[in-house]
C-alpha cells in the first residue's frame, strides 16, 4: 500500500514501529506491567470491548486505562497468567500520522492447579493509531470477542 506522500522505507519502518508496540500490548499486559501497558495509549484513548452487537465495556482516558490494568493486575488476574496470543495482523489504513490495524487474538489463562493453559477468550483487535514525537500510540483499542452473532 505504497503511498504517493509516504516512501516505501518509510512506510515499512512505521509497519515495524507498529508491530513491535502491538507486540508490547502483548507482553506489558501479560507481565501485569500496568503502567508500562498505559504508556502505549495517548491521553484521551479508549478502550472498548464488543460482543456482537453489545458493547461490553468502555474505558475512556489513559489514567483510566492505568487504574484498569491495575485493578485487573492486582484482583481479578493477580492468581493466573495470561497471555495473548496475536497473529494475522493487516493495516487497513496506513499514512504518515495515523493507521488502523486488525490482528486476530487467542486469550488463555493458566493457575497452579491448571496443568496447561486454558483459552478464556478470542476475536479480533481493531486498533486506531497515531504517531507521536515519542513514536506510534494506540488511540482506540476495539476487542471484538468471537461470537456466533458477530455481523463485524
Amino acid at each position: 500500500m505504497a503511498l504517493a506522500s509516504v516512501s516505501y522505507a518509510d512506510e515499512i519502518a512505521d509497519k515495524f514501529a507498529i508491530s513491535e508496540m502491538l507486540a508490547e500490548y502483548s507482553y506489558r499486559w501479560d507481565t501485569k506491567a500496568s503502567q508500562e501497558f498505559a504508556d502505549l495509549f495517548i491521553d484521551d484513548s479508549i478502550l472498548e470491548t464488543w460482543r456482537g452487537e453489545v458493547l461490553v465495556s468502555k474505558i475512556e482516558g489513559k489514567q483510566n486505562i492505568l487504574e484498569y490494568a491495575e485493578q485487573s493486575h492486582t484482583v481479578r488476574l493477580i492468581d493466573r497468567q495470561t497471555r495473548h496470543h496475536f497473529s494475522g495482523l493487516v493495516f487497513k489504513t496506513l499514512s504518515e500520522t495515523a493507521a488502523v490495524t486488525e490482528n486476530m487474538a487467542l486469550i488463555t489463562h493458566q493457575t497452579v492447579s491448571d496443568q496447561q493453559a486454558i483459552i478464556r477468550n478470542s476475536g479480533i483487535y481493531r486498533i486506531s493509531w497515531e504517531k507521536k514525537s515519542e513514536g506510534w500510540k494506540m488511540s482506540k483499542r476495539i476487542l471484538f470477542v468471537d461470537s456466533l452473532n458477530d455481523t463485524r
